[in-house]
């Protein structure tokens, strides 16, 4: 799938609906730009929190469990 995009003068790319949609992007996203001979490659780049679904689980937290487990996790991180 082939698309012509404008690149500003700042350097910015719009990414068309379509491979946004087909790609699962949502909103702000992080990518990885690498340049490969003289094409250009973008990935977007998925965060440990996007994840979400992909790792299935019987532990059922609720919001309240699971926003303390991670408050922990994130104090005790650099301890470990």
């Amino acid at each position: 799938m082939q698309h012509i995009v404008s690149i500003t003068d700042q350097g910015q790319v719009g990414i068309p609906v379509s491979v946004r949609k087909a790609l699962g992007i949502k909103g702000k996203t992080k990518a990885v730009l690498e340049k490969k001979g003289d094409k250009i490659v973008i990935k977007p780049e998925k965060t440990f929190w996007q994840l979400s679904g992909g790792m299935k689980s019987k532990i059922k937290l609720t919001d309240a469990q699971l926003r303390a487990a991670r408050d922990a996790f994130e104090r005790n991180w650099a301890q470990e």
